[in-house]
């Protein structure tokens, strides 16, 4: 009996060790989980630029808080915050200076200005104004990009590619404005972003389905530019910015986005309008003789435009003669209507730099052999859905290929002559100037309208992101 109820006790002992053990593996799963949620990126987003007067406003009350973390004050109901810099005569000492408050709302929610963000609101404020920084999970902030950057209207799967992308972007870029004691900017400087305005259902969506995905090429998260439409072909980066050119970052044909207000555009200018934008240059004339511009080919990306006038020859970068007319890209033809439309026209695909001659390519179904049974008997292809085996179709294995279609002139430096221009009968000189043009942004990386009509055709965000941007792949970050 003895025997017995010791080897009961024992039996009782190990019971309670094992139900202490898994109590206490149980709090360190929980505790891992915890730790795990709360590694998800704070990002710190530079709002506006210097502002002069601020009112901060705490949906649900919250608390004002000092730069060592105490609270200095309590916000309740309506209440809230308001701060404005002294001018002229009324110019006064100004409060808190040099100080930085934090505002941290019970909602998680701040309302700077009128204009209501997630997370916290840091306030810097100095005798030239005061500068803003929300410090906001990178989950949240892109619930404020993606639909700011392209509409909410979007197909499901261009939402998703944008969303991995403007992540990408943010993830890749934290440190963008450090000395600004932020990450990155609200502006189109870094990524438009208007806070809880721009979020809505598919917008959610899209980042909850694409929690945590970046882009990544050769191990580090890349740097994911993209714009609004290309016109036919994006652009090498390093053609565009200089620098080093980055194998993901190459030109692809797009013919996806010729149904963009944008794929072709025109502007018109007269002579007063172009001579007053040029003086901004210090480059001053009365009579404009000939204007011409050198570029890699027709309707590619122009390098320098040429002045020739009464007071000399004159030459502009083609960003700067971008800048001065606000064009929609450095990708233009200049002349009159009647003799470009043709150069326009012969121009609507262009090839790569790195294919011999200048050929004109099409987007085509091709066969994968000579007849149905050619190829092998399964493939691992990439889907809508993802990874999938597929076993060869009765008809055969078709590929999508780019089969060139006729030639056109090539012309690495273009000059007008005279008779190209809208000119005075009395002068001799160019009185209008009309620029032709295709595409609209830097045209590196994802061309967004192109990105639109992919996903209209139900490519997944799998398969949209490779096709601009080459050498990558996705990445799940650890939250």
């Amino acid at each position: 009996m003895k025997k017995r109820a010791k080897q009961l006790s024992f039996l009782k002992n190990v019971v309670k060790l094992a139900i202490i053990m898994a109590v206490f593996i149980a709090a360190a799963v929980s505790a891992a989980q915890g730790k795990l949620r709360e590694s998800e990126p704070i990002l710190r987003v530079k709002i506006g630029g210097m502002h002069q007067k601020i009112s901060i406003a705490l949906p649900g009350g919250g608390e004002i808080l000092n730069h060592k973390g105490r609270k200095i004050r309590t916000i309740r109901g309506k209440s809230g915050f308001t701060w404005a810099i002294g001018s002229g005569k009324r110019k006064k000492r100004v409060e808190h200076l040099n100080e930085t408050l934090t505002f941290a709302g019970r909602k998680n929610q701040v309302t700077l200005n009128g204009k209501i963000y997630r997370g916290r609101m840091l306030v810097k404020f100095t005798n030239t104004g005061a500068i803003a920084v929300n410090h906001v999970g990178i989950e949240d902030y892109l619930r404020g990009v993606v639909g700011s950057e392209m509409g909410s209207m979007s197909p499901a799967e261009s939402l998703k590619a944008q969303t991995v992308i403007a992540r990408t972007y943010a993830y890749a870029n934290r440190g963008k404005h450090g000395s600004e004691g932020a990450d990155v900017c609200d502006s189109t400087h870094c990524q438009v972003y208007q806070g809880i305005l721009a979020e809505r259902e598919s917008i959610n969506k899209a980042v909850d389905g694409t929690r945590g995905i970046i882009m990544i090429s050769e191990g580090k998260p890349i740097q994911a530019l993209y714009h609004a439409t290309c016109g036919g072909m994006t652009s090498d980066n390093d053609k565009v910015f200089g620098g080093t050119a980055c194998s993901y970052l190459r030109r692809v044909i797009c013919p996806f986005c010729k149904d963009s207000a944008h794929f072709r555009w025109v502007k018109t200018l007269n002579l007063n309008e172009f001579k007053s934008a040029m003086a901004k240059e210090n480059i001053h004339f009365n009579h404009l003789i000939d204007l011409g511009y050198e570029s890699p080919g027709l309707m590619d990306r122009v390098d320098k435009v040429f002045l020739v006038t009464d007071k000399g020859e004159f030459s502009v970068k083609g960003t700067t003669f971008r800048r001065l007319f606000d064009l929609k890209s450095t990708t233009f033809t200049l002349g009159n209507r009647k003799n470009v439309k043709a150069v326009i026209s012969a121009a609507a695909v262009i090839k790569p730099e790195s294919e011999p001659d200048n050929d004109r390519v099409q987007i085509v179904l091709a066969g994968m052999g000579e007849t149905a049974t050619d190829g092998p008997a399964q493939l691992i292809i990439q889907t809508a859905k993802g990874l999938k085996r597929v076993t060869r179709p009765e008809t055969g294995w078709q590929t999508v290929v780019c089969r060139q279609i006729s030639e056109i002139e090539p012309a690495d430096s273009v000059l007008l002559s005279r008779n190209e221009m809208t000119r005075s009968s009395a002068s001799g000189q160019i009185e209008k100037i009309e620029i032709f043009g295709r595409g609209y942004g830097h045209q590196v990386g994802l061309c967004q309208s192109g990105a639109i009509e992919l996903g209209k055709r139900n490519w997944s965000y799998r398969q949209i992101l490779p096709f601009y941007y080459s050498n990558v792949a996705l990445r799940q970050l650890g939250y």
